[in-house]
């Protein structure tokens, strides 16, 4: 601190609202590369390049769905492989149709996961 003090010898008072003082600090806590106001106000004034730290909560709860709904098809993937490897090593039809019957949940909630998948993409697109 006595160093930067040494550094910069001219002092600058600056009177503000608490509404003022408050933006301030709201914006020194995104800002990247600033750990004090004065660094904060020294660089909007001399028009150096503000790096300010944002998120995007809406974005982040999409890409938690949309790692979800991943997991959900891998797993229903691997539950059809499972099935289809069963039915091709069946000879009787009778024993096909009943693996042809157990698949067909799978795809329905494939379908469903798919529908949901359609809508998080079209959310995405307004986000952008």
């Amino acid at each position: 601190m006595k160093k930067s003090a040494k550094e910069k010898p001219i002092l600058l008072s600056v009177r503000l609202t608490a509404l003022e003082k408050q933006k301030l600090n709201s914006l020194l806590q995104k800002a990247a590369y600033c750990q004090t106001v004065s660094e904060l106000v020294r660089d909007m004034l001399f028009k150096r390049k503000l790096t300010l730290n944002t998120r995007n909560e809406s974005l982040e709860n999409t890409l938690v769905e949309l790692g979800l709904l991943r997991n959900e098809l891998n797993t229903i993937g691997v539950n059809l492989n499972q099935i289809t490897h069963y039915f091709h090593m069946q000879a009787d039809p009778k024993e096909r149709l009943f693996f042809v019957k157990e698949m067909l949940p799978y795809f329905e909630r494939t379908n469903a996961k798919i529908e949901a998948l359609h809508s998080l993409i079209e959310g995405l697109k307004t986000l952008t």
